[in-house]
């Protein structure tokens, strides 16, 4: 009674500092705790609590201090343990939070709490084996319990599956899992699914089926109840891995009668009938396998016969399709048999009759159109066509009647261009086509008045296909009037309906093409990217946002991404957390998996060298400013420093299919892919070579100003800096020697692929030489430290070298030009300067910073020369080693350089210039005369023009920033 009253007066004195840390009011938080602590000093909690509010007030050194006290003093009080592990976990200190819990398992051991707790936290790290052996100790407790027994089991699964040995998973862990779940198995005492689901994995991942079908059959398989036809299904599968064909096509035609419409069901039970019919097998005389359809006759029959039965009200999409895959099956083993079946054109026609006027038609049928012919493609739409009513007699066009109509048409729109028919096309009949698609896009929202603002237009598909044929006509003029119109008309057809992300996302593509980024931040704000689309549509603007000089919107997405993946990494251990709660042991496989390709993640990647390499470009103007920021980054240039990438993990979960483009057959979307992945990998590693080599020169600058007595590494058990600098500038050549054959001319992507990377023109123009270059020069200067500067002269009279402002000034001339261009009285936006100078300033910026490093090396060498000569007695002083006077022309360079480059970067404004962008207006038409359309297109330039000023501003700020870091590099 007197241990009850005690936790409820602590209880009382702790719910104010409860009810305002709820609240969100810290500071109030602070001075309840510090009353509770006045009357009682001692009041372990209540200190907590206050770390905590000071943690969430950003005083972490103050939060720290109490923590590592209360931590020392290895609590067990369970309000204490609980308020430590929430700052833990807000500062993501898991291994602090395992640590605490074991500490506080030593004092109690027989606390069950703590017990489930440090479990808990050892699901946190991952760490498997801990999971296990706390798992048993929470087993041996409550030995009546089984959760917690097979806490222990999971646990030796999951050994099992992280160990890279192969042969002790199946050899050890494996076994053992399965003989504990056996003994209770033998002891009857599984009580529930997840228990039996348990077993099941373990079986199926020791690959023994036969027992895992008599577990399904069995007693325990009546436990099985969460899931229709889960029992059957589970059965099938096995059966198939075992290789029993004619049980498993039994089980698979069972499911069929219950459900005619699953298509994975279809796909297995036709691979099972080709499988029998292959082997010859026939049913025994006792008909124990009558339902087995061991013929393709058969196969067709019940295919029939599913039809009939289903061809009431509403119609199933998935015999008919099975109809199509067997034939397609068949062709894929060589089985004559498939004659038999009926003419796949025949199909295709029957097909579209019935669902010509569904969504999904498109879809469906396009996975069969390589069963026919070119000739007999090119019948089948003429066929489809005839069937359509598109034109009057005078020749105007005919508007779908109806909704039904409407996507007919549409079906076969999306099939012709998907085999390639648009492709013969003039580029005149591809720009009509597209006009009539506008009209009938602006007919068909009549059938749309009733829907909801997040619902998609009906007709949103016509105005997708009139972008597409517009920007195809581009691509063959190489007209930007073709470029705007499609601008134009998908801004018209996103206000008529803001729930299309596709009209948004190929904006995005359109614009970027213009070297327009301003829209595209509106666009993909508006399309309320969170969660996991940060990493799976966090491509679509992730490679236009500094390539096109917008850097302060580089920083705010970047910073959103990884808050994003920061988050996860917490939020998923909570999942497993959840998962081993409530015995969803399928799911543990599935978070861990998950949770891995997010920390693999390319754009994770990606996300977080390019914040950082953005971060020392622009926020900062002198060199202290840039040593605080490499410092506070905690970069490790060594080897496996931070930020670490594994190369070889590193996983694509870009979603490349976002935007339907009904692609032509002729485009291979898997090697663009494949490509760009392995593009983005190349560039990724240059980037992180590119900041390790920065963070490393900028810290051995550091060194050599902090520390005399540390010289070339002595007295250091590390490696010493300039051997890693020295290390990382061959890594980079190597590398640069490898990509130059393989990226050093730019990859053709489809519009509607994934974006280039800038690898191409970062290799084709030399922008590597700058960073090797100065890497010698910082080595050359770094080493003349140990050496007499009145000697070796001649080797000291070309240090520092000239040779990087004069590859920057040869780039410039190179680069600049009007944003303007005029070819054969056309006029276009010259995109391609944007990017070369916003590239050509991030260049000088990082050469910015390793001349720093330079002036860091030599302005102690400086200071002691100048000490030397005043000491000495001569009438004439020596002559200045040339060293100094070749830095001083060097900066002398930079800063000409730099300055000529902010002129030509002025030069992108277009108001500065009075830069007529209006000549880019859509030629006179029919569709564009309407007010509507005028307006839209007025407001189109306007955004391009003000993008191109943030352009130009934003790269003359960053320009004028280097110059003000080059004037403080005085020795």
């Amino acid at each position: 009674m007197a241990s009850g009253s005690h936790v409820d007066v602590n209880e009382r004195r702790l719910r104010p500092i409860y009810d305002c840390l709820d609240n969100g009011n810290n500071k109030k938080a602070i001075q309840e705790a510090e009353k509770a602590l006045k009357k009682h000093k001692d009041f372990q909690c209540a200190k907590v609590l206050k770390a905590l509010a000071l943690l969430r007030l950003g005083r972490h050194d103050e939060s720290s201090v109490i923590l590592d006290e209360i931590h020392s003093q290895h609590p067990t009080d369970e309000a204490t343990l609980q308020a430590m592990a929430i700052c833990y976990r807000e500062v993501y200190k898991l291994e602090a939070i395992a640590d605490l819990y074991e500490n506080a398992r030593k004092n109690c051991p027989d606390n069950e709490d703590i017990l489930s707790a440090l479990f808990m936290a050892y699901v946190r790290l991952g760490d498997y084996k801990k999971q296990q052996q706390t798992a048993m100790l929470l087993h041996r407790l409550q030995p009546n319990k089984n959760p917690c027994y097979f806490w222990a089991v999971m646990s030796i699964v999951m050994q099992s599956q992280s160990s890279d040995d192969e042969k002790l998973a199946k050899g050890m862990f494996l076994p053992l899992a399965e003989r504990m779940v056996k003994k209770y198995v033998d002891e009857k005492k599984i009580n529930a699914e997840e228990e039996v689901q348990m077993y099941l994995i373990i079986l199926n991942l020791m690959g023994k089926w036969k027992e895992a079908y008599e577990v399904v059959t069995g007693p325990l398989g009546e436990k099985l109840t969460s899931e229709t036809f889960y029992k059957e299904r589970k059965a099938a599968e096995l059966f198939s891995k075992m290789n029993n064909w004619p049980e498993a096509n039994a089980k698979f035609k069972f499911l069929l009668k219950e459900n005619p419409d699953h298509w994975q069901y279809w796909k297995d039970y036709i691979s099972s009938c080709i499988k029998i019919a292959k082997s010859n097998w026939q049913p025994q005389d006792d008909g124990n396998n009558c339902e087995t359809d061991y013929t393709i006759d058969m196969a067709s029959l019940f295919m029939d016969q599913t039809i009939s039965v289903c061809s009431g009200d509403r119609l199933l999409r998935g015999p008919y399709l099975a109809q199509l895959e067997l034939i397609k099956a068949l062709r894929e083993t060589g089985d004559l048999s498939v004659k038999n079946l009926g003419s796949p054109l025949t199909l295709l026609q029957d097909y579209f009759k019935l669902f010509g006027d569904k969504n999904c038609c498109y879809e469906d049928m396009k996975l069969f159109t390589n069963l026919i012919s070119k000739p007999q493609q090119k019948d089948l739409i003429d066929s489809f066509t005839k069937t359509l009513e598109l034109h009057n007699s005078d020749g105007s066009i005919f508007f779908a009647p109806d909704v039904k109509a409407m996507q007919r048409h549409l079906t076969v729109l999306q099939l012709a261009r998907y085999l390639g028919i648009q492709d013969s096309m003039s580029v005149e009949e591809k720009i009509s086509l597209a006009r009539e698609c506008i009209q009938r896009y602006q007919h068909g929202l009549e059938f749309g008045k009733d829907l909801l603002i997040t619902d998609i237009q009906l007709s949103d598909n016509f105005m997708l296909m009139a972008a597409h044929l517009l920007e195809e006509a581009w691509e063959e003029t190489e007209s930007q009037q073709h470029l705007v119109e499609a601008i134009v008309h998908l801004q018209k057809g996103s206000k008529n309906c803001p729930a299309n992300f596709q009209f948004k996302v190929m904006l995005i593509h359109l614009f970027s093409v213009l070297g327009a980024y301003g829209p595209c931040q509106q666009l993909y704000d508006s399309l309320e990217v969170k969660h996991i689309m940060n990493d799976t549509l966090g491509y679509i603007i992730s490679n236009h946002m500094v390539r096109l000089g917008h850097f302060a919107a580089a920083g705010a997405n970047y910073g959103s991404m990884l808050k994003f993946f920061a988050v996860n990494h917490k939020e998923t251990a909570e999942y497993l957390i959840a998962a081993y709660k409530y015995g969803s042991f399928n799911k543990i496989f599935e978070f861990v998996r998950f949770r891995e390709k997010l920390q693999n993640s390319l754009q994770y990647a990606c996300a977080k060298v390019e914040s950082m390499l953005l971060d020392l470009m622009l926020e900062t103007s002198h060199h202290q400013s840039v040593e605080q920021m490499v410092t506070h980054m905690e970069i490790d240039p060594s080897e496996d420093g931070a930020p670490a990438v594994e190369f070889g993990k590193l996983c694509d979960n870009r979603d490349l299919r976002i935007l339907e483009a009904w692609e032509k057959e002729t485009y291979d979307t898997k090697a663009a892919s494949d490509f760009s992945f392995q593009e983005e990998k190349a560039w990724l590693r240059i980037r992180s070579l590119t900041l390790r080599i920065l963070a490393c020169a900028v810290s051995l600058g550091q060194q050599v100003s902090n520390s005399k007595a540390l010289r070339n590494g002595v007295g250091s058990e590390k490696k010493a800096l300039n051997e890693i600098l020295e290390s990382l500038g061959k890594e980079l050549s190597e590398h640069i020697q490898e990509y130059e054959k393989k990226f050093n001319v730019a990859y053709k992507y489809s519009l509607r692929g994934p974006s280039p990377t800038r690898i191409a023109k970062y290799l084709s123009d030399g922008h590597h030489q700058v960073i090797c270059s100065m890497i010698e020069t910082i080595l050359h200067l770094f080493k003349m430290q140990s050496e007499d500067l009145e000697g070796s002269e001649n080797e000291k009279q070309e240090s520092p070298s000239q040779k990087v402002p004069e590859i920057l000034a040869g780039l410039l001339v190179k680069y600049k030009g009007s944003l303007l261009l005029e070819t054969d009285g056309k006029k276009s936006i010259n995109a391609a300067v944007i990017e070369n100078l916003s590239l050509l300033a991030e260049t000088m910026s990082h050469s910015a910073i390793l001349t720093g490093v330079c002036h860091r090396i030599l302005k102690p060498l400086k200071t002691s020369w100048n000490k030397r000569c005043r000491k000495m007695k001569a009438e004439t002083p020596p002559p200045q080693p040339a060293v100094f006077s070749n830095f001083t022309k060097l900066i002398a360079s930079f800063d000409a350089c730099a300055k000529d480059m902010h002129v030509a970067t002025r030069d992108l404004d277009p108001v500065l210039l009075s830069i007529d962008l209006s000549s880019l207006s859509l030629d006179e038409s029919e569709e564009s005369d309407s007010l509507q359309d005028a307006m839209i297109q007025t407001d189109v330039l306007k955004n391009i023009e003000s993008s191109y000023q943030t352009t130009s501003r934003e790269v003359c700020e960053l320009i004028h920033n280097k110059l003000q870091y080059f004037n403080s590099l005085k020795l």
